[in-house]
């Protein structure tokens, strides 16, 4: 898995580089859509070249094209990746991320060996985890990735972080999302999941939600590129996540690699207000 781990951190480096440190040579002028496809074919394209390098990874599967894709047929792992979470903020220089999902010979839950999310911006930083290690965080030094130090969750946090649009919200989630702000807690959401992720962790607890609404009933992130990474890593940090009921984790994506979930998570006395309310 150390290769994995240097794929990853190889990765981050470039798009780190080139993306965030050179915008301007990816812009078609007037044409967001076309700039933003630009930089995720970049993206994907470097992200199977470097993953291509390493024996034990098997294929590829990004959450542009939902296509798995063999690198080495004699390998082991099949690698998730989300080259920039939320690519629309990009252009406005806001923090965006990268997830990646590391699943042993096949894509579910209970398959993953390891996850990691990177954050870009003002602040270049990358969570690891695997369950050796637990979740580790570091900090890009200029040249390479330091390790800082592990994260965990406290049992309770102090940020509540909703997504989506508060009108379809059903009165049980608002009666929710009122109580915790009845408890002090503080609004903090980024609309970038990896970044709303990193809060979480690095104020050792609170929540997130996004949850089913009468717009979307199935949820709108994406259980193997979002939902089965986010869950790996704060389940490792002593937190749950859950689509309201179940586990993230114990969720099947029954063949279908588009397929979408509700997701809460963050640390064990907010998702115990989820499971009550």
């Amino acid at each position: 898995m150390n290769n994995v781990f240097t794929a990853i951190t190889n990765i981050a480096k470039v798009i780190d580089k080139r993306v965030f440190k050179n915008y301007d040579e990816f812009v078609i002028p007037n044409d967001l859509t076309q700039t933003n496809l630009n930089i995720q074919e970049f993206c994907d394209k470097i992200a199977r070249e470097e993953f291509k390098s390493v024996p034990s990874i098997k294929a590829i599967v990004t959450q542009d094209d939902k296509k798995t894709e063999v690198l080495n047929e004699d390998g082991q792992y099949i690698v998730s990746f989300i080259s920039i979470d939320n690519i629309d903020l990009l252009d406005l220089g806001f923090s965006v991320g990268s997830i990646f999902g590391v699943y042993d010979k096949e894509i579910e839950g209970h398959s993953l060996v390891a996850a990691s999310y990177v954050t870009y911006g003002p602040t270049f930083q990358l969570v690891y985890a695997t369950q050796d290690l637990g979740v580790e965080f570091y900090a890009f030094d200029g040249d390479k990735f330091i390790d800082i130090k592990p994260f965990k969750l406290d049992n309770k946090g102090k940020i509540n972080s909703t997504d989506g649009d508060v009108a379809t919200f059903d009165v049980k989630h608002k009666e929710l999302i009122q109580s915790l702000f009845d408890e002090g807690y503080r609004l903090r959401i980024s609309n970038s999941l990896s970044l709303d992720m990193h809060q979480i962790l690095f104020k050792r607890g609170g929540l997130y939600s996004s949850p089913k609404t009468s717009k979307d009933p199935n949820g709108t992130f994406d259980l193997v590129f979002e939902a089965y990474p986010i869950a790996y890593i704060i389940e490792l940090a002593g937190g749950e996540a859950i689509d309201g009921i179940n586990n993230i984790s114990d969720l099947k994506i029954d063949g279908d690699i588009s397929k979408k979930t509700p997701i809460y998570f963050g640390s064990k006395y907010e998702i115990g207000k989820v499971k009550q309310s």
